[in-house]
């Protein structure tokens, strides 16, 4: 490389010398030139060792220059190299200080249990020797219970034979008074027998006395019909006499008169004869009933007597129930009387065995008080024996621990003085590298000033600054396309929908359009196919552009150059459809103020068609970019922090500062505390301990920076979602739009839905361009009204220090408002940047200044952070090893962090 560069400069001396040495004299007066031609040769050879002289300075220059540029490189990369080591070094000085910190912790606790285990160890044998005595103490008693209870145990065999003999007698007793009531129960059992047949001849005298008295009145009745019938009788011969003489009177009478007297006779006869079969019956009954009652009589009689020997019977059965009740009441006496003794004698058998049951307790509970004082002594020796192997094991893991603790001292401090020569070396080189660097520059101003020197004796025009350059980059195609945008959308969004809904209406109502003139068409139309083809040129260029990068080009001018290759590719696909249809609505609005009928018609289906087809090929990247930002969303929000609030309370560079100081007091703690051969004392531990503490509270910082850094990208990617999938809506609705026109215009469909459709997609689409050019001047604004708002809080590239600036002037509303109108500027500290900027100062290398104090965990989760937000090593061309060593590089941190602010709004 070095080489290649004094060649360079090599020829551009020698094709400076050869055009000073042809070139005609362009300002040179004509005496001056004649004067020119006319040197003497001696003049001549002066020039030409001038020349010689001139070459060979500048050569020595160049080789000057190419040996401090290569210096100054050798030495950045060994600053790099430095860097390297000594991150690495803090990082393993964390750790094992951590680790020290931890075993220390281990051990202290360690020795803390041997300590309590000793103490148990004591104590178990303290309660071991009372366990013991206490076993001697109850195995006397022991033997005094048994005695006792000897004593016991023949008492209740006495009682027992007492009791016995008593029970013999009640149940002698209990016999005789089951005896004598047994004869109460017969004798009771026979008088309720005899009470019973008493009862059963009463009623049978009763039943009896009814049956007579029944009888009796059967009697007294038949005797009243026999009167009845008696009387009756008379009364029927009476008449029977009277009808006899009627017709005996009658004899003379006529014959009818003697025939019904005839009649009367002969009923009165048969009433006669019937009363007096009547009566004979009547009596006849008197009589049987007569035999009957007297008959009853007798067997009534006859139960009566019956009763009377059965009440006498009852009166002796009562008689034997007395006598027998009297033998019980004394059976009774003589029971209670042996069952007081039974009673007696069983209390004395009870507190006989009670007694026993007590001394059989006392001697139980003394002997288990000998099993549980031998237990408690026996357990209490496991005890100590217990203790004593946990006196042995925790020595053995507190002296592990130490042991631990110690390598980890050793080789925190080691990691420390390793840190500490590295960050030398990393001085020394970055010293050496800026002397170099200084070197360089000198020798290439000593360079530049020899080819001035050259050129002026050349030529005595000095360059002029470029102003066609200014003025080309003012006015270059993107600005233009940038200025113009603005109108573009009024007229596509705005004055183009509204003035093809008028003519509609007018073509309606037979009249000539009142706005939507096709004057106004044509002017529109030629404003949207200039701006088009702006956008054609400007997507055109950049495809080229992007198919002339190398395929060996890293970093992000690879990933840009392949991004460039799709998004061109397909702008300058869509510019080319739309400046078709741009054209053909020139070409129709010139036809319709032409009066050509045919080509209206055939610029307006054109215009659908392209129409149609441009919005589908917008829809479709909408849709895919949809897609890719689900994706790098959901890798966002699946590797988002979630252990700590993602919040920035302070400035991120003065937290790295701080954390930077604070590990070189833990690097110099820890080197002065290895280097004791006593070990650290409790005031080391102690501020060894305060610095781990507020290293790891910069830490949780450090990383709730990180996770606010990662909550903004995935907001920024659903904001990204949100858009496009209102363009997507736009683009359906504007297709459908352009299909509606051709199928218009064709004929077969006659209703003004095209421009309603198309109208309303405009809508969508002016609403959402009103949105982001709203949103865009807005920030512009701000970045006037409020120019501290998201100022840096890292350090830039080349700044080895940071200080927090003070709060700027705030613009004037005035010129807030013109700024907010200049679209073709950009905003170069807003959020985005910053978050940026943020984002690289934790993935930046220890060699970047930026990144100096970032601990390798926290880099490793920030560089994670890059490559959800696609700034992986694959898409910039990139392995690993390069990947790493471009975040490395300090002199690439602002191509970083543009690239970075790229990807959170791609």
């Amino acid at each position: 490389m070095a080489a290649l560069q004094a060649k360079a400069g090599n020829r551009a001396v020698t094709t400076a010398i050869q055009r000073a040495t042809v070139t005609s004299p362009g300002p040179e007066t004509t005496d001056e030139v004649r004067a020119s031609s006319s040197r003497t040769p001696e003049a001549a050879a002066s020039s030409a060792s001038g020349q010689a002289q001139g070459e060979q300075q500048q050569d020595d220059a160049a080789r000057r220059k190419q040996a401090a540029e290569d210096e100054a490189k050798d030495l950045k990369k060994q600053a790099g190299t430095a860097a390297l080591t000594r991150a690495d070094a803090e990082a393993q000085m964390w750790r094992k200080t951590g680790v020290a910190a931890a075993a220390r912790k281990e051990a202290t606790a360690a020795e803390g249990e041997a300590a309590k285990s000793r103490d148990k160890t004591d104590a178990a044998e303290r309660q071991r020797a009372e366990a013991e005595g206490r076993e001697r103490d109850w195995a006397v008693q022991v033997e005094e219970a048994e005695k006792a209870r000897s004593a016991a145990a023949t008492t209740v065999s006495d009682r027992t034979g007492d009791e016995t003999a008593a029970g013999k007698r009640q149940a002698e007793a209990r016999e005789g008074l089951a005896d004598a009531e047994a004869e109460v129960q017969r004798c009771t059992e026979e008088a309720e027998t005899a009470a019973k047949e008493l009862a059963a001849v009463e009623a049978e005298v009763e039943r009896r006395r009814k049956k007579a008295e029944a009888t009796a009145k059967e009697l007294a009745d038949a005797e009243a019909e026999v009167e009845r019938c008696t009387k009756e009788s008379d009364d029927a011969a009476e008449a029977h006499r009277r009808a006899e003489a009627s017709l005996e009177a009658l004899a003379s009478a006529e014959d009818e008169a003697q025939k019904q007297a005839k009649q009367a006779a002969e009923a009165a006869h048969a009433a006669v004869e019937t009363w007096a079969t009547a009566v004979t019956a009547a009596k006849e009954q008197v009589v049987a009933l007569q035999r009957k009652a007297e008959k009853r009589q007798g067997k009534v009689e006859a139960e009566e007597d019956r009763q009377r020997e059965a009440e006498a019977a009852v009166r002796e059965r009562a008689g034997a129930v007395t006598s027998a009740e009297k033998e019980v009441d004394d059976a009774q006496d003589v029971l209670r009387k042996r069952s007081d003794e039974f009673a007696a004698a069983t209390r004395a058998r009870e507190d006989a065995e009670a007694t026993l049951t007590t001394r059989e307790e006392t001697k139980a509970a003394a002997e288990q008080q000998v099993s549980r004082a031998a237990a408690d002594r026996e357990r209490q020796e496991n005890a100590k024996a217990a203790a004593q192997q946990e006196v042995a094991r925790f020595e053995a893991t507190a002296s592990a621990h130490r042991r631990v603790e110690k390598d980890a001292r050793e080789a925190a401090g080691a990691a420390a003085r390793v840190r500490q020569q590295a960050g030398q070396d990393e001085a020394v080189a970055r010293e050496g590298a800026t002397e170099a660097t200084k070197r360089a520059g000198e020798a290439a101003g000593q360079t530049e000033q020899t080819e001035q020197t050259e050129q002026t004796e050349q030529t005595a025009e000095p360059e002029k600054p470029g102003r066609l350059k200014r003025f080309s980059k003012a006015f270059g195609f993107t600005n233009l396309k940038k200025m113009g945008d603005p109108g573009d959308t009024v007229i596509l969004r705005g004055t183009a929908p509204s003035g093809a809904a008028a003519r509609a209406a007018a073509s309606d109502a037979h009249r000539a359009p009142a706005f939507g003139t096709p004057s106004q068409q044509v002017f529109e139309s030629s404003h949207n196919f200039g701006i088009t083809a702006l956008g054609l040129g400007n997507d055109s260029r950049g495809l080229v552009s992007a198919l002339k990068t190398p395929k060996d080009t890293q970093g992000s001018a690879a990933h840009q150059a392949d991004k460039d290759k799709k998004g061109k590719s397909a702008g300058v696909l869509t510019n080319a459809t739309m400046l078709a249809g741009d054209g053909m609505k020139v070409g129709g609005g010139a036809a319709t103020k032409s009066g050509i009928v045919e080509g209206v018609t055939a610029a307006g289906e054109g215009v659908g068609v392209t129409t149609g087809l441009f919005s589908v090929g917008i829809g479709a990247r909408e849709g895919r970019a949809i897609h890719l930002t689900s994706q790098k969303r959901d890798a966002l929000k699946k590797h988002a922090l979630k252990d700590v609030e993602a919040v920035r309370t302070r400035t991120l560079q003065v937290v790295l500062d701080r954390l930077g100081a604070v590990n070189a007091e833990l690097v110099d703690k820890a080197a002065a505390e290895s280097g004791s051969e006593a070990g650290p004392t409790a005031e080391q531990i102690d501020s060894l301990d305060r610095s781990r503490a507020e290293v790891a509270s910069l830490r949780t910082e450090l990383r709730e920076h990180l996770a606010s850094a990662q909550q903004y990208a995935i907001h920024k990617q659903d904001n990204k979602i949100i858009k496009r999938a209102v363009s997507l809506g736009g683009n359906v609705v504007r297709t459908a739009g352009g299909i509606l026109v051709v199928i218009t215009l064709a004929g077969t469909l006659a209703t003004p839905a095209a421009p309603a459709v198309g109208a309303t997609g405009a809508a969508v689409l002016g609403g959402l361009a009103a949105y982001k050019g709203g949103k865009g001047g807005y920030k512009r604004a701000e970045s006037v009204r409020h120019p501290d708002k998201w100022r840096r809080t890292t350090m830039a590239q080349g700044d080895t220090e940071f200080t927090e600036a003070g709060e700027e002037q705030k613009g004037s509303g005035w010129r807030a408002a013109l700024e907010a109108v200049k679209v073709t500027k950009s905003i170069e500290q807003g959020e985005r940047q910053l978050r940026a900027q943020e984002i690289y100062a934790l993935a930046a290398g220890p060699a970047v200044p930026v990144g100096r104090n970032v601990p390798e965990d926290i880099r490793a989760e920030a560089r994670g952070l890059l490559l959800d937000l696609k700034c992986d090593p694959a898409r910039r061309n990139e392995n690993a090893k390069e990947w790493s060593d471009s975040l490395n590089d300090p002199e690439q941190q602002e191509d970083w962090e543009k690239y970075i602010a790229k990807q959170l709004a791609s």
